[in-house]
């Protein structure tokens, strides 16, 4: 077998998403996973929607105490995002 053209799927994949221009589709998939597991169920039930577009995440909260609270910890958000999926794909963050 040879091994000369060998390469991680990982890279494979990441190639191939952005080949076809469906990262923005990916990371926010990903990044609605990991907003439900690092808030916990109590602030994701409060969450109307997250979305994620060209950089910057923004999240839609239903309670106004809750959207001030957290419009506190914005960067530990992003911080805690970027470390989950791996890499800094998020560069801003916006609760409205």
């Amino acid at each position: 077998m040879n091994r000369d053209n060998t390469e991680h799927l990982g890279d494979v994949i990441k190639r191939l998403l952005k080949a076809y221009r469906l990262n923005d589709k990916y990371y926010q998939v990903a990044i609605l996973e990991e907003w439900k597991t690092l808030m916990g169920p109590l602030i994701a039930k409060q969450t109307h929607s997250v979305f994620y577009r060209d950089g910057k995440l923004v999240i839609r909260i239903n309670s106004a105490p809750l959207r001030q609270e957290l419009g506190y910890g914005k960067e530990k958000i992003l911080t805690s995002l970027n470390k989950a999926l791996g890499e800094r794909v998020i560069k801003e963050v916006e609760i409205r």
